[in-house]
């Protein structure tokens, strides 16, 4: 704390300028797609770099905050998969973009191998934040995860039926993989939403519901890359490379707020 400033006060000049800096970085990344000042591969390497220091940054400020709480606490344990995959969709993004920039197209491949990857750990932290506030007994438990199975691959069937037999998918493979994630992203969301609801969040309420952004980008993305939109480099394709950065800093801002709660114990206003 500096500048005499309260806790209070601190936290709430963290965040703002937090938010103003996401506002800028925004507008850069708009800007820098719509004018390209550059040649083709210096746009490439420019648009991709900001999106690995977005993620690089959410991933950041979860590491910093797993550091806060004592090994032996099942906090830490939470935000340690939590920031694992965080990481892990780090390595995604480095790696699409060196596929990006090197080649004219990016096919389906290593990248998507750590973007699923990612949503092991996910699951794993969203299970030991259930487990800890609503400590069911086994049976309770397996019923529960029963359930979440089931649910998950009805979600993920609808979804990749409306791709293949309403959007025409051009690609079996890609709707596969695109019906995933928005599926996964919007599952764990709801049940943090169920967790904020019946046990006032825990160690996780604003970072969890940063992935809704997700689930809306990721459900946009798998119609217009079904459809073969995407690679035509229309309107539809900005909204979506756009509205994805915002979903990282818009999920930074939240983990921040929580690191920001952890380190000065208050929580400042919206």
């Amino acid at each position: 704390m500096r500048f005499g400033w309260s806790p209070k006060d601190t936290s709430v000049r963290i965040r703002g300028v937090a938010k103003i800096v996401a506002l800028v970085f925004i507008a850069l990344y708009a800007g820098l797609y719509i004018w390209a000042p550059f040649s083709d591969t210096g746009d490439a390497i420019v648009i991709n770099l900001l999106l690995v220091i977005a993620a690089s940054l959410t991933a950041g400020v979860t590491t910093m905050i797993l550091r806060r709480y004592e090994p032996t606490e099942i906090a830490r344990r939470i935000w340690l998969y939590f920031a694992i995959g965080l990481w892990l969709w780090v390595m995604a993004e480095l790696t699409f973009g060196y596929l990006d920039i090197t080649r004219e197209e990016v096919a389906i491949g290593i990248p998507d191998v750590f973007w699923a990857a990612a949503y092991i750990f996910f699951a794993h932290a969203i299970f030991l934040q259930y487990r800890l506030l609503a400590q069911p007994n086994k049976q309770e438990l397996w019923r529960l995860v029963g359930f979440a199975i089931a649910a998950l691959l009805v979600l993920y069937v609808l979804l990749y039926r409306v791709l293949i037999v309403w959007v025409g998918a051009e690609s079996q493979l890609n709707a596969a993989v695109n019906s995933f994630y928005p599926v996964a992203d919007l599952f764990l969301a709801a049940v943090a939403i169920w967790l904020i609801r019946h046990f006032r969040g825990g160690v996780f309420a604003r970072p969890w519901l940063g992935l809704l952004a997700f689930s809306f980008t990721d459900l946009l993305y798998a119609f217009i890359d079904t459809s073969g939109i995407y690679d035509q480099a229309s309107d539809w394709t900005f909204l979506f490379d756009t509205a994805y950065i915002v979903a990282y800093l818009v999920l930074g801002l939240g983990i921040l707020a929580q690191w920001a709660f952890l380190k000065y114990g208050l929580r400042s206003p919206d």
